[in-house]
């Protein structure tokens, strides 16, 4: 008999642009969240409402996705939008519109009209797809979306679940988890490395579209010198073990 708690449907999304190098669009969790004090891509869990029919018409480009996956974009769209106020409508990468002063104050498709805009599905491109293990107290079942963006937007912390934004290219952000000046989730560490691959967000973009995406599922063992993260060998990742550091305090 399986007692496991079933994982809920989540989306994050890896939201690059071209600087001197390549920078990811990153948030600081608050000290009273799941996951405290991390710094993380902007995500969440997927609502019914994401699951609408009525997205086949306020998205396109995503024609030949079903029901479930479209669902999936949809939340990534609508999480970027409520944890940064950046809404990305029609054509993106090259449409954003600015945000809005009160992010999640309005149901997302009510945003949407009001912006006269739609969601351009196929700019969400799936990047890695993480299953938290069955021994966890909570688990989800993310889908980690690459979207690339050429124009300047203003991205705004949502004072509540996030405390903070910023640009940071990967390879600074993996620096500062090894040193453990900021707390980095091991899946955001991970696809952090696969991100840090690529120089450019146009070599990101070749790269994910031509990637194998394998469901990821960390393991742990118990070895002698401690505990490690395990995940499969073939996931793409160059390692596939990982340390897990202790999880700052609550405050």
């Amino acid at each position: 008999m399986n007692d496991s708690i079933p994982a809920l449907p989540a989306a994050t999304v890896l939201l690059v642009r071209q600087r001197a190098e390549m920078e990811v669009l990153m948030v600081g969790r608050n000290a009273t969240s799941y996951f405290p004090s991390a710094l993380v891509f902007p995500g969440g869990i997927v609502d019914e409402e994401d699951g609408s029919d009525y997205w086949a018409e306020w998205g396109h480009g995503g024609d030949d996705l079903e029901k479930r996956e479209r669902a999936f974009r949809v939340a990534a769209f609508r999480e970027l939008y409520e944890e940064t106020g950046i809404l990305l409508v029609d054509d993106a990468p090259a449409g954003a519109a600015p945000a809005s002063p009160a992010p999640g104050a309005d149901r997302f498709i009510d945003v949407l009209r009001k912006h006269h805009g739609r969601l351009d599905l196929a700019a969400m491109h799936p990047f890695a797809h993480w299953i938290t293990p069955e021994f966890a107290p909570k688990r989800f079942d993310t889908h980690f979306f690459l979207c690339g963006i050429e124009t300047e937007v203003v991205a705004i912390s949502d004072g509540d679940e996030t405390v903070s934004v910023e640009w940071i290219s990967p390879r600074k952000a993996l620096e500062l988890a090894e040193t453990k000046d900021r707390h980095i989730l091991f899946p955001t560490k991970m696809n952090l490395r696969m991100l840090a691959y690529s120089n450019t967000v146009e070599e990101a973009l070749i790269a994910v579209k031509t990637r194998k995406i394998v469901a990821v599922t960390p393991r742990l063992e118990e070895r002698a010198d401690g505990r490690y993260l395990v995940i499969p060998s073939d996931a793409g990742y160059g390692v596939a073990e990982d340390r897990p550091p202790a999880p700052p305090p609550r405050s």
